[in-house]
């Protein structure tokens, strides 16, 4: 590093001193302040430490299938998740809330970290992509962005490998499916993908999808059928959370 690269960077240094005295980070579920050589931004060690993990992959892909309607007709090869959480409580979903409405790109990012420390050590294969399960262009306005596609920078980070951002698109806009049943959570998501710019590099591949929440895994073997029908070998999914029913 130059000596001009040196003063820059203790300047940096200094200025991020300052900020974080002036307006420190909080976690974001019991509102500690932060250390400035925080791991995360939003979450404090002990708050990190109470969340609670995910059931085993085999049990995911179980309710995966289950709810396919056809045992055997599931497009899933594995669903992994990172945490396990209660949708009608606080705590974790305060998280998601802030990322998928509240505009902390960040937050996505840094939770994608830790999932794709999960996916290191629970998949058992390589993948050549991954794939965040994409939104609505009519939401993503609404939004400004799609979340899926924070959590798969910072799952990135650690597997090093491409993530195809418009391999597949949502052609149709659906409903919400926080509060519909199994059947209407499968029927609402039918049909729902289809080809992006991005497809041929599906050609072949072993993708790994990527999203926030694991209910149903509707969505997740919507998108799966689509991959595979474009050409992908296998698709597997990684979701931050697996909701408790």
């Amino acid at each position: 590093m130059t000596a001009l690269g040196t003063i820059v960077r203790f300047v940096e240094q200094i200025g991020k001193c300052l900020l974080d005295f002036a307006i420190p980070w909080r976690c974001m579920l019991c509102g500690a302040v932060l250390p400035s050589n925080t791991q995360w931004h939003y979450l404090c060690r002990q708050c990190f430490d109470s969340l609670h993990p995910a059931p085993p992959p085999q049990q995911l892909l179980a309710i995966a299938q289950e709810h396919s309607g056809d045992l055997d007709d599931c497009p899933l090869s594995l669903v992994i998740a990172r945490w396990s959480a209660d949708p009608r409580q606080a705590g974790l979903f305060r998280l998601i809330y802030a990322l998928k409405y509240y505009g902390y790109w960040q937050v996505g990012v840094e939770l994608g970290i830790e999932l794709g420390a999960a996916v290191q050590l629970l998949a058992p294969t390589r993948y050549d992509a991954i794939v965040p399960v994409p939104i609505h262009p009519a939401r993503r306005r609404e939004r400004g962005y799609n979340q899926a596609d924070a959590i798969a920078e910072g799952v990135q980070r650690l597997l090093r490998i491409p993530v195809l951002l418009d391999a597949i698109r949502r052609t149709r806009y659906t409903q919400s499916q926080t509060r519909l049943s199994a059947g209407e959570r499968r029927t609402n998501t039918e049909g729902a993908f289809g080809q992006g710019p991005q497809a041929a590099r599906l050609q072949g591949a072993t993708i790994l999808l990527v999203d926030d929440v694991f209910t149903t895994g509707s969505t997740l073997r919507s998108v799966a059928t689509c991959a595979l029908e474009l050409g992908a070998a296998r698709a597997d999914a990684a979701t931050l959370v697996a909701a408790r029913q």
